[in-house]
Order: C-alpha cells, then sequence, then structure tokens
C-alpha cells in the first residue's frame, strides 16, 4: 500500500514565497497535478492516485491573490471574461530549477458559482533514462527509425511524453551523426544535461517559436534533420504532413490519444475527408514502422506500471494489409497483435498473475468491466 504523506500546513493568505514552499514540499512527495480551487483542499496525483495536500480549504480570495502574484492581475479579468489561459511556472531552490504547467480556468465548484481553479503540471527538467523504463525488447529495438512514421499513443497521463524524450536522449548520446528536430506544445522535458554527441536537440514550441505543428514539420524538412518529432498528430494536416516526411526519408515522430494499435491507424485515416480515406491509408501504410500504445496502471503495492501494446510493421504484416481493403485492418491488426503476445491484455494478465493488480483492475483496463 502506499504511504500518503502528512499534510502541508499552507498558512492562510498565503504568498509567492509560501507557494514555493509549497510546491518543494510536493515536489519531494512526488505530486503532480496540483490543483488550487476555490472552497477545496488542495489536491495533488501521487502515483496515479489523488490526495489531499492541504489539510484547510482555500479561499476564493487566495486564488485570486495567488494569480496575481504568480501571473499577473490582468489574468483574474481574462479568467472571468470566460476564458482560461495556460501559463509557464518557474523557480529555484538551491540551483535546483523546478518547472510547472499551469493552466487556469473558472468554474462553478460545489456552491461557488464564479470559482477558480488552477492546475499546475510538473515538468521534469530531464528524462529518466531509456534503460529505466522497462521497454520490452520488440519496442526497443525497433523505436530508432531513421525512415518512416513511429507513433506513441495513450491517453492523457500515461507517459507518451516520458518515453519519446527519454529516446531522443538516448539516441543524442550514442550517435553523432543524429540531427533531432522537435515541435512541442509546451515544451516539457529539458536536455540541458544530455551529453551530445552530434547536434543538441532543438525544441520550439508551438505559438512562440513557430505557428502550429503542420508548420514546424515542413520547418524541419528544410533542415535536414534525422528525426522530427512533434507533441501531437491529431488534424489531418499535420498527419498529412508527418507521413510526408515519413516517406520523404525521414524519421517521423508524433503521439496520439488512441488506445490500441488498431485504433490508432483508424483515427489517423479518419480525420481526413472521407473521399481521401483511401490514398491516405495507403501512404500511411507506407510510412509506418511502429505503433506502440502505452498506459500506466496504479498497482497493490501503491506503484504504477507501464503496460503496452506494440506492433512492429515488417515486411510481411504491410503485403498482408495491402492485399485487404483498409476497412479491414482493424479486425487484421487486433489478430496480429493478440497472436504475438504484444497486446494490451497480455501485459495486464501479467500484473495480475505477479499479483500486483487485481480482477477489478484487470478488467477495468482491460476494457471488460460492465461497471
Amino acid at each position: 500500500m502506499m504511504t500518503v504523506p502528512e499534510p502541508f500546513k499552507l498558512e492562510a493568505n498565503f504568498g509567492a514565497h509560501e507557494l514555493q514552499a509549497f510546491l518543494a514540499y510536493c515536489t519531494e512527495v512526488g505530486a503532480s497535478d496540483i490543483v488550487f480551487q476555490t472552497g477545496d483542499v488542495v489536491w495533488g496525483e501521487i502515483k496515479g492516485r489523488q490526495i489531499p495536500l492541504t489539510e484547510r480549504t482555500i479561499k476564493d480570495g487566495e486564488i485570486k491573490t495567488l494569480l496575481a502574484v504568480s501571473f499577473g492581475s490582468e489574468l483574474i479579468g481574462v479568467i472571468k471574461s470566460g476564458n482560461d489561459a495556460d501559463r509557464p511556472y518557474r523557480f529555484v531552490i538551491e540551483r535546483d530549477t523546478s518547472r510547472y504547467r499551469v493552466n487556469i480556468a473558472g468554474a462553478q465548484i460545489g456552491d461557488a458559482e464564479d470559482g477558480l481553479s488552477i492546475t499546475m503540471r510538473t515538468i521534469p527538467e530531464i528524462p529518466p533514462p531509456l534503460d529505466a523504463l522497462d521497454i520490452p525488447a520488440g519496442i526497443r529495438e525497433n523505436l530508432f527509425q531513421p525512415r518512416g512514421l513511429v507513433l506513441i499513443c495513450g491517453p492523457t497521463g500515461s507517459g507518451k511524453t516520458t518515453l519519446m524524450s527519454s529516446f531522443y536522449a538516448d539516441v543524442s548520446e550514442g550517435n553523432g551523426d543524429t540531427k533531432i528536430l522537435l515541435y512541442e506544445d509546451p515544451i516539457e522535458f529539458l536536455f540541458t544535461k544530455v551529453k551530445n554527441k552530434g547536434p543538441k536537440i532543438r525544441q520550439m514550441q508551438i505559438g512562440r517559436h513557430i505557428p502550429s505543428f503542420a508548420r514546424g514539420i515542413r520547418n524541419a524538412m528544410r533542415c535536414k534533420p534525422t528525426l522530427i518529432g512533434i507533441g501531437e498528430a491529431r488534424d489531418a494536416e499535420t498527419i498529412g504532413a508527418l507521413v510526408e516526411a515519413a516517406l520523404t526519408g525521414h524519421g517521423a515522430y508524433g503521439t496520439m490519444h488512441t488506445e490500441s494499435v488498431s485504433e490508432t491507424i483508424s483515427r489517423a485515416i479518419q480525420v481526413f475527408p472521407a473521399g481521401e480515406h483511401s490514398a491516405i491509408a495507403s501512404k500511411i501504410l507506407g510510412s509506418l514502422r511502429l505503433i506502440v500504445v502505452q498506459i500506466l496502471v496504479p498497482t497493490l503495492d501503491g506503484n504504477r506500471r507501464a503496460v503496452r501494446e506494440y506492433l512492429y510493421f515488417d515486411s510481411n504484416t504491410k503485403r498482408q494489409m495491402s492485399d485487404m481493403p483498409y476497412t479491414q485492418w482493424g479486425a487484421f491488426l487486433r489478430k496480429v497483435v493478440a497472436e504475438q503476445k504484444q497486446d494490451m491484455t497480455t501485459g495486464l494478465h501479467a500484473l495480475l498473475d505477479a499479483g500486483l493488480i487485481d480482477e477489478k483492475s484487470f478488467r477495468r483496463y482491460a476494457g471488460e468491466s460492465n461497471e
């Protein structure tokens, strides 16, 4: 069982100094996705579980003061006019920089019709070593693709960015002949401590350095990169540009919010107009090298384990797919992934057999629960 930390004694009417002391406490106990909201205690996520981090509730006036001190008083007007806002936040303690991605929004919270909510997601400075992520050999051996499309997928908070960033750092440290260009929204992991053998990893913020992911890919193709990485492939323009980059001899990497290998290809096709489905399906198949889908499952020992579904698209798999209508690919891929024991259910069974999850968790994450 996970040990719940002692709540932080956050003083009333706290200011910037007290906030930073509280955030230092959050770092110490491993809390992320920290939520301040009107009339509630402060909550944080620790190993996938929601934990109260303070004993007392936070007043609306305290949240307004926090916003004004941290981001400027004009932000309150932005929120009151019906908009949300995203802001970076950082502070330094004993030479260590703590970075957060902050979302601020208005909301009804309990009986507070004009409540305020602040969510602060921790952004680690450096990614963990790739070897620390317990990646199956079938993924590790095929993750580096100097030509072709690699998609890392999963729900929000499943560790997609962590996996990709650890991979980029690993490549940069091990291969001096690679040039890696990343387009992110926002920039999360930094690579300041990576011992690059070649050019430093270049990171560009959407909206600050480049207007869109699709424009970022076009920008990258003028720079003769080895690997192009984008934060999210969610629209036709971005997916189309990513596929073209892969087909023209680049390693093209992106993330998608999908839950299986078969759903990933279907989603990528469906974002295009119906009349283009057949043509884009052919291009996607031609460019694809690897799809990885990852979830983080809370375990009975109080930790979380990554469970992954994946498929490397070898020539035999592609040949079989090219011989059938793209509308049949979903059923075919589900069969292939299961036969190769690379499906999510197999990974969950391994956790169940090891006593790390119970039957209820297995059914929930395998999609078999009726609840």
